[in-house]
């Protein structure tokens, strides 16, 4: 074997390697393992941001619900506060569902982190919850009007913004942050393991042959480049496979449908490719030292097979 280079044995001396063997038991017994990561928090900060915006826009229609504007004062214009106060008591439950519809569109189209369609689907459904409340109680009174049996569902009320805020935030917070500690990376002398085991219910490994590797790509945010976390996208043959686009001609209502889907599911073009934290070493630290340790790997693998 060759011998290991000045990089790789800096690397090498300073892993745990009974931990890796006991953390990735399918470690085989000649491979050396040489660099272990996971993801940093500031990896999922954007996932963390939008748990915020999620609580924090339920806190908002919380407190303007709740506020009784101009309350034991007379006047044309108390009046008029107050009479703009009740009508916004009427569609406040239909207002939140717009502005929850609003940040899941902006979202989707930044195609970033956040912009999963599992994201997405979860802020729409944040969204209707207060909405469909509010339609079964409007049923439930029409039922027991013409003498039919209600629901009995509880009236939605103004304070439950507040609770659901916290509720669905916290669901989306606790959600990511087993999704941060899920992923672990392993680099070894042979290859890249990609281990994702949710708590004690779904464990998997990928592994990437640094002999079948055609390339390393780097992606680094903004903010990645400023604070150093970033991801290493491992690319294979099948990874660089482009499928081809095809242009057919659409009639007048093919258009019509074609642009509707565009205005529902457009996200802003990437020049990268896409990345998920179970394709890729995602948002380690220092990631341009990493990819130089593998890129060193390989060549010294390509010097193996050679001899």
């Amino acid at each position: 074997m060759v011998l290991l280079n000045e990089i790789v044995s800096e690397f090498r001396d300073s892993i745990d390697e009974e931990l890796v063997r006991r953390k990735f038991s399918s470690l085989n017994d000649d491979e050396i393992p040489v660099w272990m990561g996971s993801p940093t928090v500031l990896s999922y900060s954007p996932r963390y941001l939008l748990a915020v915006i999620i609580f924090s826009v339920h806190f908002i229609f919380y407190r303007v619900a709740v506020t009784i504007f101009a309350e034991g004062k007379e006047g044309f214009f108390y009046t008029f506060l107050r009479i703009i106060d009740q009508l916004f008591d009427l569609i406040d439950v239909f207002a939140f569902i717009i502005v929850m519809l609003f940040i899941a569109r902006i979202n989707h189209f930044l195609n970033i982190s956040t912009s999963s369609l599992r994201t997405t689907f979860f802020l729409i459904i944040v969204g209707l919850i207060p909405s469909v409340w509010y339609i079964v109680n409007i049923i439930d009174w029409i039922l027991v009007l013409i003498g039919r049996e209600g629901i009995n569902i509880p009236e939605w009320f103004d304070t439950w913004f507040l609770t659901l805020g916290i509720i669905t935030s916290m669901i989306f917070l606790i959600y990511n942050i087993i999704s941060q500690f899920s992923y672990s990376y392993l680099i070894t002398d042979k290859n890249i393991y990609i281990r994702r085991k949710i708590l004690l219910f779904y464990n998997s490994i990928t592994v990437f042959r640094l002999d079948e590797l055609v390339n390393l790509k780097t992606q680094m945010s903004f903010f990645g480049k400023i604070i150093g976390y970033g991801n290493i996208l491992p690319i294979t043959e099948e990874s660089i496979e482009i499928q081809s686009k095809i242009k057919v001609e659409k009639s007048g209502f093919q258009k019509i449908i074609h642009f509707i889907r565009l205005f529902i599911s457009y996200q802003r073009p990437k020049k990268e490719l896409p990345i998920n934290p179970s394709e890729c070493i995602f948002g380690v630290r220092k990631p341009m030292i990493v990819y130089e340790l593998v890129n060193e790997l390989i060549d010294e693998n390509n010097i193996e097979i050679e001899i």
